[in-house]
């Protein structure tokens, strides 16, 4: 195994990443846990225990870690402790503190690809067929599957209230999808 510099945090956490990168998330873990040893509390060295617990299936140790990161300092500078817990607990089945965690993410980075993704997945999980639909249908859009960002969107419209703002915009996705494949079919 390789050394740490045992006088640098930066040493410990860029090896700690290294390790992590090449999935080697077992070593990842122990470099991290050794720093975190010697300097307790570290922001950085806690969320990146936090990703690599997660990573590695330690749901509970990456939940634990990466909600000392929120408590210290919040998420406003640091989304990817914000997304990774949101995502530990999803994967544990807390589909309602996930999906609190992943709509600040999206406050937080728009324009995040995945996000639509997650969302969807979290409010079918919590029962909420017409924004599951709705969020999927967005994320199916952002990568150019029209047919089933419309499939989606219009499985939305059953579950959704009439005069909801959701419901608007699922309208409104639709006949935006529509409109450009019936310019492709013109051209």
């Amino acid at each position: 195994m390789v050394k740490a510099d045992p006088g640098e945090v930066s040493s410990y956490l860029g090896l700690g990443l290294s390790y992590q990168k090449m999935g080697r998330l077992d070593q990842s873990l122990t470099i991290l846990e050794q720093a975190l040893s010697r300097w307790p509390g570290d922001k950085d060295l806690l969320r990146e225990l936090g990703i690599a617990s997660f990573l590695s299936g330690k749901l509970d140790r990456a939940i634990e870690a990466l909600r000392s990161v929120s408590e210290e300092g919040g998420f406003r500078e640091d989304p990817a402790s914000l997304f990774y817990l949101a995502r530990a607990y999803q994967e544990r089945g807390e589909a309602g503190k996930a999906l609190h965690l992943f709509l600040r993410f999206r406050n937080e980075m728009p324009d995040f690809p995945e996000i639509n993704r997650y969302l969807g997945s979290v409010y079918g999980r919590l029962g909420q067929k017409g924004l599951s639909h709705l969020y999927f249908g967005k994320d199916f859009r952002s990568r150019g599957d029209r047919n089933n960002a419309l499939l989606h969107f219009r499985t939305a419209l059953k579950f959704l209230e009439p005069e909801s703002p959701e419901r608007r915009e699922a309208e409104r996705e639709i006949r935006e999808l529509t409109a450009k494949g019936q310019e492709k079919q013109k051209n």
